[in-house]
């Protein structure tokens, strides 16, 4: 064996395929509807189970909403609506923060928090807690 050279492994490409591709006249389907493998036995049954799971997690949330008493769901509320605002605002920020000056970068992030908690508390929230009194 000398040392520097490798062996060539069987059925790796090593850059000089010479073979031709005439006379294939395989055409390979890619479309999301090709064959019966989305549709088999199998698949319906994963999809079904699925959304079974989905809907027994979904009767449990809202089943745990109901028993709780009325500040105990406003709390809630509000803290889905802190989350939901400032994700928000974060993905924003996200999309320019690296075109910002390093100053304007240092400021914006406490800034655009405390907006998106404010807005999050003083105009989602309360929103959402009358929407759902209705």
């Amino acid at each position: 064996m000398t040392v520097g050279k490798k062996k060539p492994v069987k059925g790796a490409f090593n850059g000089s395929f010479k073979g031709s591709l005439k006379g294939r006249d395989e055409v390979f389907d890619a479309s999301p509807d090709a064959g019966d493998k989305a549709d088999s036995s199998s698949s319906a049954k994963v999809k079904g189970k699925a959304a079974g799971f989905m809907q027994k997690y979904t009767n449990t949330l809202k089943a745990s909403f109901d028993e709780m008493d009325s500040d105990e769901q406003e709390a809630m509320i509000t803290k889905f609506c802190y989350v939901i605002s400032i994700g928000i605002a974060m993905v924003a920020l996200s999309c320019f923060y690296t075109i910002l000056p390093p100053l304007i970068r240092i400021l914006a992030l406490p800034i655009v928090l405390t907006g998106a908690w404010f807005v999050g508390s003083k105009v989602v929230a309360p929103a959402m807690i009358e929407r759902f009194r209705k």
